[in-house]
Order: structure tokens, then sequence, then C-alpha cells
């Protein structure tokens, strides 16, 4: 947690739920996230960026990375320099997952600028942007 505002909070929380919800592989799931609740349990680097959600089965045959952004957060270059390194990140491993939350009536806007991102190499991730806290 790097000092986040409590709309950035809720975002990561409606993350944490949909991914639970939407991955519940036999052996389990294991999450890592930028949360409170996840006290030292922390998502790795990846390519110099945190994302707010890790997650992957035991063992590892699908991977996910997770971001939680307010709209003024996801216009800003760094962002975008943060989910194309992830996007490179999970095009590298089969059956990844990548997902963005957003504020409320932001799903529109917000999958323009993903998918404004995406390179041909990144077409075997499965990516979906979620709005509403």
């Amino acid at each position: 947690m790097s000092g986040e505002t409590s709309a950035h909070m809720l975002l990561v929380e409606r993350l944490i739920s949909h991914v639970r919800a939407r991955h519940c592989p036999p052996r389990g799931l294991l999450i890592l996230a930028d949360h409170h609740t996840f006290g030292h349990n922390r998502p790795p680097h990846i390519a110099g960026y945190t994302p707010d959600l890790f997650a992957s089965d035991l063992p590892a045959t699908f991977e996910v990375i997770g971001e939680a952004k307010t709209m003024a957060d996801l216009e800003t270059g760094r962002s975008h320099r943060q989910i194309s390194a992830f996007l490179d990140y999970l095009s590298l491993r089969q059956g990844s997952s990548f997902y963005l939350v957003v504020p409320p009536f932001q799903r529109r806007r917000s999958t323009a600028i993903v998918d404004g991102l995406r390179t041909p190499n990144h077409s075997g991730i499965s990516i979906e942007v979620i709005d509403g806290l």
C-alpha cells in the first residue's frame, strides 16, 4: 500500500472479490494484493512496477495480474507503461488474465485505453475491464 486514496482501496477490494469469484481452481488460489488485509503478502515487482493484485493456482498453470485505477491515474503515461509491462509479462504465460478495475461508468473509455496498449503478442491474454466500487 503506497499511500493510496480510499477510492483506490475500494477499487482494489472490488478487484480481489472479482478474481476470487472468477478463478476457483481445485487446489486453491494464491492471491497477493497491495491491500492492508494482506499484511506483507504483496505482489512481486514486474518490470519495475508492483501490481495491485497477483494471483495463480498451485502449482502454477495460470497467472493473473490486476490493477485498480482512477481515471486521472489511468490517463497518465506511467500507467500506460505499467499496463504494457504487465501485458508483456503475461504474454509469456499461457492461460493468463489481466483485470483492470475502474470507477463506475468508466469502462468504455478504459477499455479503449487498454485496447490501444495491446500488441499482437498480447492476443493470448484474457483481458477484462470492470467498473464499479
